[in-house]
């Protein structure tokens, strides 16, 4: 697998490679004599939740004798004798997982016929109860050279993927009542709204679990019929053509007897979707060598099409236990769909080298993408790069550097929307917009006639270094990446049903450097111990809002802000401004306690005639001023590796860290509420936290009430925490036997562990949480850290293996 990031690797890849391109190189078959080789792993996973810790029956109970007005708790069983139940949600919802992964590979040939066959199978019982994934899966590849000039390269593969999901409720593990149990003193499971439970308007999910599932399969299938034809020796055709097809289908039963299902007397869903790509790229290579001088490069054509059919079904009123369609008294809801879309490219690109120390590159690419506007539908990338090996200079005399290369290169790529047809304004005729049972249509999205491509122009330096004799490797990149157009999903009014317009907003830049070096700091005959760390820091700032017109014709530039959707109490808001990242967020600042009387504070900002500022604080969050809260994205981010082995023992750790970025904590809106939601648990107070009681009380948390209605667990910079971290991803600790004589070529077994410490001051689950683009609505390629709404514990993995080869 390798990553390319630079102008000049990347833009041949066009719109592809926006945000980088991973090239992913499977096995091929080759002339040799027959050999096997299978691969085994199995162990355990555990979940962590990391500094996010729930409380039991008695902090639970201690937390509501502490509300400042105890006579206004409204439970029924509300008494002392709580602080001594416990019933342990997490618990009754996880185990030790157990995860299995065995592949087994055959290959060889002669001159001109090679095979290579895989088969593979996975699975999966989940950490949390109730989940299970199967995966099986097999490739054949072969490569036939009928004539010397000619090589036909076939291949099929294929996979099925099945989960069967009765799974444990998730949030009930750390938001229900460790007061109620879902089992009475028989032992029998409690019903919906049990008049026993402290909570007695919940449900026990547990109930519905004895009945309620969902289970869905994912059929797919891939053919290659690729081949190449030498009709020089200096020049080649090669033709790829690639077709996918997907079928997934997603079944799920609630009975009449459970919560979800006794309103409607049961339901039935069945929801089925196909998927089909075709692809085809059609290259003329050449690779000419004179005197001093190489030429190669090639001119290609390039063609995705993608389809896919969807059909979603519900019906109602069923007897217990049947679970298909046919037996439905009411079909509640019917629909589907059909998408189409498709991308063609013409691509060119030449590399030349002098005496392997000059070295330049020009690459060409034309792209056209069905979701523009007629005058827009295609882009126009290119690059220019150049190299210069100075080791291979006869006047460089430094016999301790092995390599010394300096690059250089400009160029660009282009990014699409994530819609399929944001350039038209669509209507939506279903069932929810028909008449007296007369279809209707409604506006589902406005159209832009304008959007055109984003295109973001980078120019990159680099060094690449070998000294010692290779001892000491280093690679250092600087770039510079300036975004014209960028594309995004604006929020506009919502009276015409409506929220959101795909426009090119602006202009946008990432600046920053990547350094990895890597070392031997031993290597003998029977030691070799290795170091590798790689740094990045990028600086991204919005440079310029494209100016629209306002409700008087005139043309004005507003900063944009938007949230994501997300939040019990409220959304975390994020701020398009230029020059500002595009991933900023803009809250309320939080001021922290009032020591008089432990209400929540917030500042407030006004601007006087003279543009003089002044800043009070209020306990009114409504007049409290919205501002830039800084960055999710990290200053310094990357890893370090080590790799050792003496004689037959390998010993291999990877590290991850983060510095700078922050994180918008949303579970603490729920969980650490001060009162406001009453029907859940709480977390517990963590090292350094503290509730206020009394006057004076310095505290980090507001007084605690019941029904509190101070707004304090609103959105605001209260719950906006730096998500600095250092995780141990992986240790493998290997041995390789030496059974050559036995006709094995190689044997080896290895423990393993994943994800086995974080290191953060991160209040939450995770401080590492997925790269998404802004909102899931675009922004320039830019990808920022989600904010991580849902709770779900870290999986941490123990591990044994084998692998060996005949």
């Amino acid at each position: 697998m390798t990553i390319l990031k630079d102008a000049a690797s990347t833009s041949i890849y066009g719109s592809q490679g926006a945000n980088g391109v991973v090239v992913v190189t499977t096995k091929n078959p080759s002339a040799s004599k027959t050999s096997i080789s299978f691969s085994t792993k199995m162990g355990i996973n555990q979940l962590s939740n990391g500094h996010m810790e729930m409380m039991d029956g008695a902090e639970l109970y201690d937390y509501f004798a502490s509300f400042s007005n105890p006579a206004d708790i409204k439970f029924p069983r509300w008494n002392s004798d709580l602080r001594n139940s416990n019933f342990d949600w997490w618990k009754l919802a996880t185990k030790t997982g157990f995860v299995q992964n065995h592949n087994l590979s055959i290959q060889g040939g002669n001159d001109k016929l090679q095979s290579y066959l895989s088969l593979g199978y996975y699975n999966e019982a989940g950490a949390v109860k109730g989940y299970d994934y199967d995966r099986y899966n097999f490739r054949l590849r072969t490569n036939y050279k009928p004539f010397d000039w000619l090589t036909i390269k076939p291949s099929i593969a294929g996979s099925r993927r099945a989960v069967d999901d009765r799974q444990y409720d998730v949030n009930a593990m750390y938001g229900n009542l460790p007061w109620d149990s879902p089992y009475d003193a028989n032992g029998n499971l409690v019903p919906h709204r049990y008049s026993g439970w402290v909570n007695n308007a919940s449900t026990n999910y547990l109930y519905d679990l004895q009945w309620n599932h969902s289970a869905n399969t994912n059929y797919e299938f891939m053919g290659n019929l690729d081949f190449d034809v030498k009709l020089t020796d200096w020049l080649t055709f090669s033709s790829v053509n690639n077709y996918r097809y997907n079928s997934y289908s997603d079944n799920g039963y609630q009975d009449p007897r459970s919560n979800s299902g006794e309103s409607v007397i049961g339901r039935v869903t069945d929801y089925r979707m196909e998927f089909a790509r075709r692809y085809t790229n059609q290259i003329l290579r050449f690779n000419k060598t004179w005197d001093k001088h190489s030429l190669n490069g090639l001119a290609a054509y390039e063609f995705n099409d993608y389809w896919t059919k969807t059909l979603d079904a519900y019906g109602t009123g069923i007897v217990n236990g049947f679970e298909v369609l046919d037996v439905v008294a009411k079909p509640e809801r019917t629909k589907g769909g059909i998408s189409e879309w498709a991308v063609q490219s013409f691509l060119s690109n030449a590399n030349y080298a002098y005496d392997n120390k000059y070295l330049a590159q020009v690459s060409f690419r034309r792209d056209g993408a069905s979701n523009f506007g007629t005058n827009a539908k295609y882009g126009n990338f290119f690059s220019v790069s150049g190299g210069w090996n100075i080791n291979k200079e006869e006047w460089f005399k430094a016999d301790w550097v092995d390599n010394l290369k300096l690059r250089a290169a400009y160029g660009s790529v282009g990014n699409r929307p994530s819609s399929l047809y944001p350039q038209y304004s669509l209507y939506s005729v279903s069932a929810s917009s028909s008449y007296n049972g007369i279809p209707g249509a409604l506006i589902s999205q406005i159209g832009n006639k304008d959007l055109t491509w984003e295109k973001t122009y980078t120019t990159g330096f680099g060094v690449d270094a070998a000294l010692f004799k290779n001892r000491l490797r280093l690679n250092v990149d600087y770039y510079d990446k300036k975004t014209d157009n960028v594309l995004y999903q604006v929020p506009i009014s919502g009276l015409t049903g409506v929220t959101s317009i795909w426009k090119n907003i602006g202009k946008m830049q990432n600046r920053g450097i990547e350094l990895t070096i890597g070392g031997d700091i031993v290597r003998n005959d029977n030691v070799h111990w290795s170091l590798d760390v790689n740094l990045s820091h990028n600086v991204n700032k919005l440079t310029e809002l494209f100016a629209t017109k306002d409700a008087n014709g005139n043309l004005v530039s507003k900063p944009i802000i938007a949230g994501d959707g997300s939040g019990i109490a409220g959304s975390a808001q994020r701020l398009l401004q230029p020059g500002y990242p595009v991933d900023t967020y803009y809250l309320k600042e939080w001021a922290g306690v009032n020591v008089d009387n432990g209400l929540p504070m917030w500042y407030r900002y006004e601007t006087d005639a003279n543009g003089n500022e002044t800043r009070t604080t209020t306990s009114n969050y409504s007049n409290a001023t919205f501002r830039n809260a800084g960055k999710g994205n990290a200053d310094l981010f990357g890893g370090f590796s080590t790799a050792l082995s003496y004689k037959q023992f390998d010993l291999n750790a990877v590290f991850g860290f983060s510095l700078g970025g922050k994180l918008y904590n949303y579970s603490r809106q729920e969980f650490d509420s001060d009162g406001t939601y009453t029907d859940r648990n709480q977390m517990k107070l963590q090292d350094g936290w503290s509730r206020w009681e009394k006057p004076g009380d310095v505290a980090t948390h507001p007084i605690a009430r019941y029904d509190n209605q101070d707004k304090g667990n609103s959105p605001s910079t209260r719950f906006l925490e730096s998500n600095n971290f250092l995780k141990m991803r992986s240790l493998t600790l290997g041995y390789n036997f030496d059974l050559k004589k036995y006709n094995i070529k190689n044997l080896r077994v290895f423990l393993a562990g994943e994800n086995l410490f974080t290191i953060t001051n991160y209040s939450g689950v995770d401080p590492e949480l997925p790269l998404t683009e802004p909102d899931g609505k675009g922004g320039g390629g830019q990808m920022i850290r989600s904010t991580g709404v849902s709770v779900y514990p870290m999986v941490r993995k123990y591990m044994f293996g084998a692998s060996v080869t005949f």
